[in-house]
Order: structure tokens, then sequence, then C-alpha cells
């Protein structure tokens, strides 16, 4: 039986058992029924079951002044599986619900949940991983206004089956793609393993129950959970999302790239908890950051044995996994996956022969995917890169303004235009036409974050715990260092420099001089605050919120500066070989000691369902419009408020989208509805004709409804075309790469087979 019998068998296989696993999914999802248990059958310390309004309790009648258990379901006994709990209700003030078992606490996979002010029906999701006889649903409430449950239902949920289907199916490609290269992977096996070596070291946090609950991870679960909640309704690509705000929505995808988290978004919809989508996630830009490092430093220094070297170095920076694991700062640790794209291909325009013309226009695509991805997943990022790329481009003048160099250097930015479109047109066009107060922090100038950078010895001091930063100083405990191996090729190469000056190559001279530079911005001493106060660049450059956010760059600098060391250090094998013992059991404890440093801590977050993440976790609101008290948040209303107006009632809503009926009075009336008022909302009627709107109270969209109108208003975000333009020609390029590369590849293998 040849290969291809054997694949084929082997595919048909895999397909037979996803077939079953569904017909079996379909099966027990069709056929699954209502937990019997009657909303009548609960019960409450605080009130009694009212046919006409279900389980009700007022702060004047409830004999509580603090959160106490109001609703109890009786005691239940539940298969091991998964199941949603649907509840009608109704309250003046948020509350909260949770699944409770007192026998096997543990087998439940639940947090609590919030019953918003603004809503009046959850979907609340939760898994049991054994059964359990005294399983309980309680609702909570804080004494505060008025709280109605009219009806909960419990039912299984088929999303633990789609979930395990899913699992299966990633392994089976996993699989197939090991046996359709399985000939390579044995070629290169040291290879393949040592970058999976490096993956799984730096993974090894996320092998806990829970993750940490990092400075930014309960504003970036929301991201996700915004973006999950969009796909549902069909919203596709996600821009402003309906999640945010009990409703009023947060246009943090235009200004935030999040390209990236529609992965652990769609594993949300199909059944993961929202913490194991996250750590997917996490895992996912390990391997990424890995595979990445792997190829860039292959690229520039055509030894695999320094590539692995390099990648365990860049991988396990003690700021990178800080940034992963402790700060959770999601946009940076995933623009760092992009940083090593953006260093190869700058150091090989610098490097490279450029007589060589078709290797060396490689090198734009290159630069272009990686200034791409960082576009995509950090603006900050993105900004830092070009502050730093201007100061290569003028330091190295005679090399840039060559011809072929300039060339390439256009190139790129054509490309990275070309691929980002789909971001900077919406990102542009609402920093110019829209005031939000990220726009109004950049003009008000001066700020002062001088006093957050960190100290020479925060670069040398290795052991910190992980402890949560005091964001008004650097020295708090943080590990804010490359970490020892890249440190140590730092003050080698300086030792180099010093002692044989003469004989030391020109790349690691520049690249020490990038190196002190870029690690000199970040220091305390570094005169930001003066900058900021009296130069517009200087505030600009400021909003970068922490200097040591250039680390990062750092980082990768030292990254390619331990490459040449290693590159220069290569041919005498046996000092080589006992480098890279030094440098593997480094990284190896060095990585250890920060998993154990990690583990020690006390504050995890381990939720299942987006109903238990905060509506209201938008930052530092920096994309809110100008104006928008943050005070307000919990006072704002989910129905319409009006003036002038004999009737206004919301009849449907669908996230961003909403049908308003609305009869006039014999004067012009007035409509605020509950959404606040960003560029592209539209309000039509059933004609279609339009009409105008404005900013109204607390910056909600206001309409004017003329006089004797009597019918339905329909409010819908819409795109401009300009976007879905931008959204085409970023697609096209991607498509268009993707086909160049695909042939490229083609004929290099045909190439091959030929030889």
């Amino acid at each position: 039986m040849g290969r291809r019998q054997s694949y084929l068998i082997i595919f048909l296989a895999e397909l037979l058992v996803l077939m079953v696993m569904g017909v079996r999914m379909f099966i027990n999802w069709t056929s699954a029924e209502n937990i019997d248990v009657s909303i009548t059958q609960w019960h409450s310390d605080e009130t009694v079951y009212n046919t006409e309004n279900g389980w009700l309790v007022e702060e004047k009648d409830a004999a509580v002044e603090e959160k106490t258990a109001f609703l109890q379901s009786p005691l239940i006994g539940l298969r091991k599986g998964t199941y949603r709990a649907e509840i009608e209700y109704s309250c003046s003030s948020e509350q909260a619900c949770t699944a409770y078992s007192e026998e096997k606490p543990y087998a439940l996979k639940a947090g609590e949940a919030r019953l918003g002010r603004n809503y009046d029906h959850i979907s609340y999701d939760f898994k049991l991983t054994e059964d359990i006889s005294d399983f309980q649903l309680i609702v909570y409430y804080d004494g505060q206004g008025y709280l109605q449950i009219t009806d909960i239902t419990l039912a299984p949920s088929p999303f633990g089956r789609l979930r395990n289907m899913a699992i299966v199916l990633f392994f089976f490609i996993l699989a197939d793609m090991c046996l359709l290269y399985s000939d390579k992977i044995r070629k290169h096996q040291d290879f393949v393993l040592g970058v999976g070596g490096i993956i799984l070291l730096v993974s090894l946090p996320l092998f806990i129950d829970g993750i940490w609950a990092g400075d930014d991870l309960s504003f970036h679960l929301m991201r996700i959970e915004g973006i999950a909640q969009e796909l549902r309704m069909g919203n596709i690509p996600v821009r402003i999302s309906s999640a945010w705000i009990d409703g009023y929505g947060y246009p943090v995808s235009i200004y935030y790239g999040d390209l990236l988290l529609y992965v652990p978004a769609v594993m949300n919809l199909i059944g993961f908890s929202v913490t194991e989508a996250y750590k997917f996630y996490v895992f996912m830009i390990n391997a990424g950051t890995a595979v990445i490092a792997c190829y860039c430093m292959n690229r520039v220094y055509r030894d695999r044995r320094i590539a692995l070297l390099t990648c365990l170095a860049y991988c396990t920076a003690s700021y990178r996994l800080i940034n992963v694991y402790a700060r959770a700062a999601v946009g940076e640790y995933s623009a760092m996956m992009f940083l090593p794209l953006v260093a190869a291909a700058v150091y090989k325009i610098y490097t490279d022969d450029v007589q060589d013309n078709r290797e060396y226009r490689k090198n734009a695509t290159l630069l272009a995917i990686g200034m791409s991805g960082l576009i995509g997943t950090h603006i900050l990022s993105t900004e830092m890169v070009v502050v730093v790329l201007a100061i290569v481009c003028l330091s190295l003048c005679r090399l840039t303004f060559r011809k072929e160099t300039i060339r390439v250097w256009l190139t790129a930015v054509g490309e990275t235009c070309l691929l980002s479109a789909y971001f900077i047109v919406p990102f542009l066009d609402y920093s110019v036409s829209v005031p939000s107060k990220i726009g109004a922090i950049v003009e008000r100038g001066g700020a002062a974050i001088q006093v957050r950078g960190v100290t020479l010895a925060d670069y040398f001091t290795f052991f910190k715990p992980l402890q949560q930063i005091d964001f008004r100083y650097a020295d708090t405990g943080r590990l804010l260092s490359p970490g020892i191996i890249l440190m140590a090729a730092l003050i080698v190469a300086v030792v180099f420099c010093i002692k044989r000056w003469s004989k030391t190559d020109k790349k690691i001279k520049w690249l020490v001089f990038y190196a002190c530079l870029t690690g000199g911005v970040t220091l305390r001493v570094f005169p930001w605050d003066e900058l900021a106060e009296h130069s517009q660049m200087g505030n600009f450059l400021s909003q970068v919120q922490f200097p040591w956010r250039y680390i990062s760059i750092l980082t990768i600098m030292l990254t390619l500066l331990f490459g040449c060391l290693l590159a220069q250090s290569s041919g005498d094998r046996a000092g080589f070989v006992q480098t890279e013992r030094i440098v593997l059991i480094t990284g190896f404890v060095m990585t250890c000691f920060f998993t154990t440093r990690y583990m020690e801590g006390t504050s995890y977050f381990n939720a299942y369902c987006g109903e238990e993440l905060s509506r209201y976790s938008v930052g530092t609101g920096e994309y809110l419009r100008s104006g928008t008290n943050r005070d307000m948040f919990k006072t704002l209303s989910s129905d319409t408020l009006s003036e002038r107006m004999n009737e206004v009632s919301i009849i449907s809503r669908r996230g961003c989208s909403m049908r308003i009926r609305c009869v006039a009075s014999d004067e012009e009336g007035f409509i605020w509805v509950p959404l606040f008022h960003y560029k592209g909302y539209h309000v039509t009627d059933d004609d279609g004709n339009e009409y105008q709107i404005k900013d109204g109270y607390a910056n909600q969209i206001e309409v004017s409804v003329p006089i004797g109108f009597d019918g339905y208003l329909n409010v819908e975000f819409r795109e401009p075309w300009y976007w879905r333009a931008a959204e085409i020609f970023s697609l096209l390029s991607v498509l268009g790469i993707c086909i160049v590369k695909g042939r490229m590849i083609y004929q290099n293998e045909k190439l091959v087979a030929g030889h």
C-alpha cells in the first residue's frame, strides 16, 4: 500500500470519527429536555412566590443590608456535562447568581455571574466534571433597590460535546500535518524538538487550574467576550462591541487591533470556557513567538543552533514572561511575536548584498508582515518601533540612501499600508473625526512618565517576586529586565568592544549602541517630563505611558546581539558547545524559577462564561467620547429617554441595532437612544428616510422626531464604504502574498526534486 493510499484511509477514519461525534451531539441536543424544576419550587427567606410578580424583593421590605442569598433552587442531581441556566429577571441595581455544590465543589466549573440592571435575561453556562447530587443555583441580593425573578430554566447544553469535537479535530489536523511533513520533520528532528521544547518550557504556567489575574486581564477578557458576542449576532468584522457598558457600546476594536483575538472568541463560542480560550491564546502566542523567532534568527545567521539559542533567550526573557503572565499585557506580548520579523528584515536590509535584487527585495515583504502584525496588535509598540527605525535609518544614512535600500523601504511601507488598511483606515477616521479621551490626553501635553522609569539596578535584578506593580513607580518588585542571558550578552559585547575595538565586527558595535540607546530611554534619569512639557513631539512620544515599554525592543536588539556573538564564536567548537550548555541550563532554570513564583500567587482567575465578567472594565476609558463621565455608567438606563413625545418604546434590540416605536406630539420631539454616539450610526424610518443624529445627554445618540410622526425608527451601525474598501484591499494583499509565496515554495521543491 502506497503512502497516498495510507493517507486517504487515515483521513476517512478521522472523518468517520468526527461524523459519529457530530451525530451523537445532534441527537443529544435535539432530545435534551429541561431539568424538571419549576420556579415555584425554589426557596427564599425574604419573600414568597407570586403568580403575578414571581419572586420579588424590594429594598424597603428586605431584612438585609448586604449581599445575601435571596433565592435558592432545591437540591438537584445532575450528571457530568455542561448546562445552561436561563434567567428572566428585572432589577434596579446589579445583582448576582452562582452555581453551588457543598458535596463536590471541585467538580463544579462556574463562577459568579452578574445580573445587570440594563438587561432582563442572562444565559449562565457551567460545567460539571463529575456527577453530583446536591447542585443548587443561588441568586444573590445586595439589599439595594429591587430584584424580581420571573422565570429560571435549567437544561443540558451541547457545547461540551462541541468543545470535545473541536479538540479532536485540532489533534487530527496536527497529526495530519506531522504525517504530511514527516520526511522534513525527521530530517530536522533536533530543530523541531528544540522549538517544541522552548514552547513547552515558556508555557508551563498555563498547566494549572486557572490563571493569574494579571494587571490587564479583565480588560482583555472583555475584548474577547465582546468579539464573541458580536460574532454570535453575525457582525463581522467587529467594530463597536455592544457587550461593554451594559449595551451602550465601546469602539475598542477600532482603536486597538484585535484580529488575533478572534481565535479565542470563536473558541468561546464553540464551548470553551473564557479561561480556557484565553489560555489557548497565550499558548498560541508562545508557539508563534518561538516559531517566528527561530525562523527569523535562522534567516539572519544561517545556523539552526544559533537560531535555537537566540530563540530560547528571547522567549524566556524576563520582560516577555512578565508581560504574558503577570501583566496580562495582551497587546504588548502579542506584538513581541512580530518583533523578530521586523528585526530580521531591518538587519538584512543593511547587511545583505544589494546586487542580489530578487533576494534583497524579499526583505520588504518580511518587514511589511512584521509591521502589519504590530499595527494589528498594539499601536504603542508600533509607535516605539517606528521611532527606533527612524533612528536606525538616520544613523546608517550612508546605507539608507542607496536606491536599492530606498526601494525596499518604500515597498515595505506600501505593502504595510495595504496589509493593514483594514485597521489603519477606521483608526485614522476615528482619530480625526471622533473627539475621544485619548485624543484629549495627547492634546493636553505634559504627560509625567519619568518617575515610572526603571533604575539601572532593575536590569540586573533577576529574582524579584511577581507581585502587582505600583503604577506610580517601577521598583516595587516587578521584574523589568530582559533577563540574565541577554544582559550577560550585552556585558560581554561591551567588554569585547572596549578591549578589541578595532577587531570588533561593525554589526556588534551598532547593536551595542542601539541597545544602550534604547535601554537609556527606559531609565528614570531620561528627561521624559522635560520633553513632554516643551515639545509637541516629546508629548506625543510620552504617551507610551511607561518608559519601560521600550524593554520589548531592547529585548529583540539584545537577541540579535547575542546571535552575533554566537556567530563570531562558532569557529571555536569547544567554546561554542560550552556556551550552548550554559545558555540551555540558564534558560531552563530561570524559567522554572519564574514558574515557581507564578504558582505562589494567590490571585487566580477561572471564569467559565462571559456573564462572569465586568461590563464596565474599560481600562482607563481611553476610547470613550470626550466628556463622558464614567461615574454615570451605573446610572445609565437601557430605556430611551424622550421629550415632547406621546409614545416611545424599544420593540427589539440586537447588539448595537434596535427598532423603536415612536408616536410624536404636535411639537418636534427628541429621543435619546441608549447608545453612545460614535461615527457610523444611522437612524432611518421604514420608508428609508434618514434622520440626523447628534450628541445628546451623556454623549448618547439624540434624534429629533418631526411633528405628527407615527411609526418606527431603526438604529444601526454601518461601516462607511471606504472602510469596506480598505478591508477588501487588505484581504487581496494577503491572498497575493500567499499566492506568491506558495509559487516560490512550489518552484523550489520542484527544483530540488529535479536534482
